[in-house]
């Protein structure tokens, strides 16, 4: 079974990753008006609203290459919508340095704090985690790549930049099964490797985790008291429960994190509440956040959550979070990304 989810999640990157890039010109997406009435559009928010209602964390994830022209220009119109919706924190996914450099985020960051809005950045680690190249021509050539303690500092000199801005909390999404033999981003001097072919106590994914692990506690130390949530794939639970890792549990991640949340690649309804079953069975009350990213198109078929249309999206979604209301561990919910809601919003 987690062979299928170790697929999903693979997918669920990739749609994760193609939120990164943007068709507009580095100013925002230039969308169509809404087809679908005002009225349609006004029962629609409230819909969603309701079915995020009973949760204490109600997240919505964005990233700045994917904001229309128009939120960055006029940061009320996106926090207004935001609020129609009934979202009350926002996740910014920064993929490098530049992310913080896309015109009109820190007026938007800004006025989002000044509205109440707590805003926590989101960095995938494998966009950071980038070694040295062992060619010495390659070194003279190709950039080494920025680590998490660099794009830490970025974060430091955007927030002294700002007029006030701070971040409420840093996220960072754990990935050491995509530091595969093959993957280019791997460091030279890492000894270690995943693969199908070595999971067990000591073998290289078991040391892949523990190394993780102990680079994230210690990323942790740096924070100076901001919030730490580090979010994980759905199937890493599976993998410690089963005896493959002797780590990588919810619980291992707690231990230095404020909040672990999940990265749900559940494609339908029902797998969606199960993926994360475990999760909420293992993690202390008020611990876990549950990420869950709208598939693009019906089409789409693993690694986010299919829709018909706007209806079927917000009945799935609040059965979703009635279910997972049940556990105590369950404090909340990060949807997106925000372009693909807004689009399925505005839709006839």
């Amino acid at each position: 079974m987690f062979f299928l989810k170790i697929f999903a999640f693979a997918v669920f990157c990739a749609l994760f990753a193609a939120g990164c890039t943007s068709s507009g010109t580095g100013e925002g997406i230039v969308y169509a008006p809404p087809r679908a009435d005002a009225a349609t559009l006004a029962k629609r928010s409230g819909e969603l609203a309701a079915a995020l209602a009973s949760c204490e964390v109600r997240g919505l994830a964005f990233y700045p290459e994917n904001l229309r022209k128009l939120h960055l220009d006029s940061p009320d119109e996106f926090l207004n919508l935001a609020g129609q919706f009934g979202f009350n924190r926002f996740y910014v996914c920064l993929t490098s340095p530049d992310s913080l450099e896309h015109p009109g985020l820190p007026v938007l960051l800004e006025a989002a704090e000044r509205a109440g809005y707590p805003v926590e950045a989101v960095l995938p680690e494998s966009n950071y985690v980038i070694g040295r190249r062992g060619n010495w021509l390659l070194k003279l050539f190709v950039p080494g790549g920025t680590t998490l303690e660099k794009m830490l500092e970025h974060i430091r000199e955007f927030e002294a930049e700002s007029k006030g801005f701070r971040f409420s909390g840093i996220t960072v999404i754990a990935e050491p099964h995509l530091f595969t033999m093959s993957n280019i981003h791997r460091p030279k001097e890492q000894v270690y490797a995943w693969s199908e072919s070595t999971y067990g106590p000591g073998l290289d994914n078991d040391m892949m985790m523990k190394l993780t692990l102990d680079k994230l506690e210690a990323f942790s130390t740096m924070l100076g008291g901001t919030p730490f949530t580090v979010a994980i794939p759905d199937f890493y639970q599976e993998l410690a429960e089963d005896g493959k890792l002797t780590c990588g549990s919810v619980e291992d991640f707690e231990k230095f994190a404020s909040k672990v949340m999940i990265l749900n690649a559940g494609n339908k309804p029902t797998e969606a509440i199960e993926a994360v079953r475990n999760e909420l069975r293992g993690a202390r009350p008020g611990s876990l956040l549950v990420s869950v990213t709208l598939a693009e198109h019906t089409s789409v078929t693993t690694g986010a959550l299919r829709r018909r249309n706007w209806t079927d999206f917000t009945r799935s979604l609040g059965h979703a979070i009635s279910d997972w209301k049940q556990s105590p561990a369950f404090d909340g919910i990060v949807l997106g990304p925000f372009s693909q809601i807004e689009t399925l919003y505005q839709e006839k």
